[in-house]
């Protein structure tokens, strides 16, 4: 899907304000490695942002490989590289050598999995697979396609050496109750404790989910953390997306950006 539009977060002594980005990349302001991975957890959006950052980056020149460590949707209009170990994805570059020696490509691989779906290879292959590109982008959570996430104990499965981890969550769960709305809800108290919950979730509940060790933070303390807030399709989201910042705090809202996506996805060729 092509990008509408992007935000970072912009904090000053006195204000917490959206500033307009021309990418993705530049919203979050991750700094750049010269090889990385770069981890998607959380609720809705993470395949889409992770396919713009993809091509933002190839754009940039990089080499950039897109997968997964646990399942995610085959892409319909993007190159394949079905695998289970990077040797094989190592072939399948080689046999298009024309094309992956241009300066910046992008590519998908995994192994073929049910309703459509491609699952992770082993993840000591999938860290091999810095070795083929300039940057790893990795799906590492699911969400059943639904806009916020608490983690179960076996998630994130994020990869050794994972540089960076981008949190999402869709501004579709906010006024919405918890059991439509959040994947895992029956494990809020893992977040919140004894603490008593409205019905519906608020953007206050989404910043805590969002900024928690027991969160969509889990797993990242020793990684750069970005918070990636979704679905800001309207200026009422937009209003949603401040007031989800400000409730997050300064500390983190630092470290936030803010999407809108269009319904169109490009074909991209290695």
């Amino acid at each position: 899907m092509d990008l509408k539009s992007a935000y970072a977060i912009e904090v000053t002594d006195e204000t917490i304000q959206l500033k307009k980005k021309d990418t993705l990349w530049e919203a979050l302001r991750i700094p750049l490695k010269e090889t990385m991975i770069i981890a998607f957890t959380g609720g809705g959006g993470k395949t889409t942002a992770m396919y713009c950052l993809a091509d933002e980056l190839a754009d940039q020149g990089k080499r950039v490989i897109v997968t997964t460590s646990t399942h995610i949707l085959r892409p319909l209009r993007r190159v394949v590289a079905e695998a289970a170990d990077c040797k094989t994805v190592n072939d399948f570059i080689t046999a298009h050598k024309e094309t992956s020696s241009l300066a910046g490509w992008v590519l998908v691989t995994g192994l073929s999995a049910e309703e459509g779906k491609l699952k992770g290879m082993e993840l000591s292959e999938l860290e091999r697979l810095t070795l083929l590109c300039d940057v790893l982008l990795v799906e590492a959570d699911g969400a059943k396609r639904l806009p916020i996430k608490i983690p179960g104990m076996e998630e994130p499965v994020l990869p050794e050496g994972t540089h960076a981890v981008v949190g999402c969550m869709g501004l579709n769960c906010i006024g919405e109750p918890w059991e439509e709305k959040c994947f895992r809800f029956e494990l809020a108290h893992q977040v919140f404790g004894n603490q008593t919950m409205s019905q519906r979730i608020t953007p206050s509940d989404a910043a805590r989910i969002l900024t928690s060790t027991d969160g969509t933070r889990k797993g990242a303390n020793s990684m750069e953390y970005r918070i990636l807030i979704n679905k800001a399709d309207d200026k009422t989201q937009l209003s949603l997306a401040q007031a989800v910042a400000e409730a997050m705090g300064k500390q983190w809202a630092q470290h936030c950006a803010v999407t809108s996506f269009s319904d169109q996805d490009p074909i991209i060729k290695i």
